[in-house]
């Protein structure tokens, strides 16, 4: 038969600590610490004071549980005296949880933890009436603060990163913030890291900030309701004199360096009552730069002032009217095993349409590569007054004995004009008429700059004969040619007036831009 023996667990109170809180109970804690017998300081129910600084040797520190706020019960309350220099504990163990921490007011300049920023854990610890809860000489790694609240706290977190390196991989997470000055500060850069769960209400400072936020993920927090006194920001929000926001308030988030946070990624975040949404914002500067999911949106952004806003219903290219803004770029691709297979747009049988804006014409050119820096250049047909006329006008680039040259193409407007029902496409001119035998007179309500007439007559024996220019305008450099339309002249083979049948016509008018080329 093997016998197994209990081991009963020291606590502070093995060591001689008070629970009633009318002694310092410093040495107790000092002594547990150093006992080559405990691994955790165990914290019963109770109440201790902390005179002089506890250094926890490395080893972790428990106590029974947190309470609700005004909740009655057995819990471990450890306050600092008045008289405390420095912090209440430094070089915890890996694992700090259920504790309730009580300084005397959030400016009281008491801090909870000196603590060690790697490897380590703090969980369902209530901090309340402190100025410090959690305060990091260097950096975070593989840190993690879960489940904890803090309550008139003047720093949640700071993390002074005293040697100019940064911060990585730490997770915060369910932590609550209520009439606090600052939640998460950061000196310097915080990199790969996640805020998830937590809540930041009635803050009077910074909820995340830091010089450099990058590649960090926030996920279900909430930002609600500013407090307009207490502990204020580490370093104050200074914003451009010159911006005009899409919304007011102060950044949920915030680099203090400008444009510094990037490649982040942020989904089901609530902001609201006095916080600037920086995740969605119909601006970009200074915003998050990475992917935000939020309101039914997919933001794609740059810190520098541009994005792509992807919603149910359109795909949009945003930038600020100062920033830089290339190409929007669809790009296709291929494989190592195959050529490449292009780029396929369905409508389901609805029109496809090129407009500047909703309901305001396209104004700029559809342009093919032709290779070697070639281009083939298509735009609509515009007039001198600047009215989109018939066809799309085109420039052709080619490379003739060396050099540049620029040929005029196009797509032209058909006509076919009868005698009986069957015409088409002459809706554009307001007159339609045979003046005469073998004279046919189409005149438009717009000027036709340099149009180009090809005409073909369906009757045998019947030729077109030329033409003439109606209300025509030619410039001073002999560069322009305008009319309003045309006569058009047609003979039979003994050359005697005849008016066709039927004959069809394809026009194409001229940009003045390409009348050089």
């Amino acid at each position: 038969m093997t016998t197994i023996t209990a081991t009963v667990m020291k606590t502070v109170l093995d060591f001689g600590a008070d629970a009633t809180g009318k002694a310092d109970s410093s040495q107790a804690f000092i002594d547990a610490a150093v006992a080559s017998d405990t691994a955790t300081v165990i914290v019963p129910p109770g109440d201790y004071v902390i005179a002089k600084t506890v250094d926890l040797q490395y080893k972790n520190i428990s106590g029974p549980g947190r309470l609700r706020e005004n909740q009655k019960g057995s819990l471990a309350r450890i306050r600092p005296s008045s008289g405390l220099s420095g912090p209440m504990f430094i070089k915890q163990g890996p694992m700090v949880e259920n504790l309730l921490i009580q300084g005397q007011k959030e400016s009281d300049g008491k801090t909870a933890f000196s603590a060690y920023g790697y490897n380590s854990v703090f969980r369902n610890i209530h901090f309340t009436n402190i100025q410090y809860a959690i305060y990091v000489k260097d950096i975070l790694v593989n840190f993690t603060m879960e489940d904890c609240v803090c309550i008139q706290v003047g720093y949640g977190l700071y993390c002074e990163d005293s040697q100019n390196s940064y911060s990585t991989t730490a997770r915060f997470l369910r932590n609550e913030f209520n009439n606090c000055g600052n939640a998460f500060v950061f000196r310097r850069q915080i990199n790969g890291s996640t805020f998830q769960d937590n809540i930041f209400e009635f803050l009077s400072g910074d909820a995340v900030v830091a010089s450099h936020i990058y590649d960090c993920n926030f996920m279900g927090n909430w930002w609600e309701k500013r407090r307009d006194t207490g502990t204020a920001a580490e370093v104050p929000l200074v914003a451009p004199t010159d911006e005009t926001d899409d919304e007011n308030g102060y950044p949920a988030i915030r680099s203090t360096s400008y444009q510094q946070i990037m490649n982040c990624f942020a989904a089901g975040n609530k902001v609201t009552w006095g916080w600037r949404n920086v995740f969605s914002s119909l601006l970009h500067d200074a915003r998050m730069g990475g992917v935000s999911a939020h309101g039914g949106a997919m933001v794609v952004r740059s810190a520098s002032g541009r994005a792509v806003r992807i919603t149910p219903d359109s795909i949009i290219q945003q930038a600020d009217k100062w920033a830089y803004l290339p190409p929007l770029v669809i790009e296709a691709s291929k494989n190592s095993a195959g050529s490449a297979k292009g780029i396929t747009m369905r409508t389901k049988g609805g029109p496809l349409t090129l407009e500047d804006s909703e309901n305001v014409a396209f104004s700029d050119a559809i342009t093919i590569g032709k290779g070697d820096g070639l281009y083939e250049r298509y735009s609509l047909t515009r007039n001198a007054g600047g009215k989109p006329t018939v066809g799309l006008t085109g420039v052709s680039e080619m490379m003739i004995a060396g050099k540049l040259v620029k040929l005029t193409t196009g797509m032209p407007q058909h006509f076919l004009w009868r005698q009986d029902a069957l015409s088409r496409g002459l809706g554009c001119f307001t007159t339609n008429q045979v003046t005469t035998e073998g004279t046919i007179k189409l005149v438009t309500e717009y000027l036709l700059d340099n149009p180009l007439i090809q005409v073909t007559v369906e009757d045998r024996g019947i030729r077109f004969d030329g033409l003439k220019h109606l209300s025509s305008y030619v410039n001073a450099s002999k560069t322009r040619r305008q009319c309003t339309g045309f006569e058009l002249y047609f003979v039979d083979a003994q050359g005697n007036p005849k008016t066709p049948t039927a004959f069809s016509m394809q026009m194409l008018t001229l940009n003045p831009s390409l009348l050089t080329s």
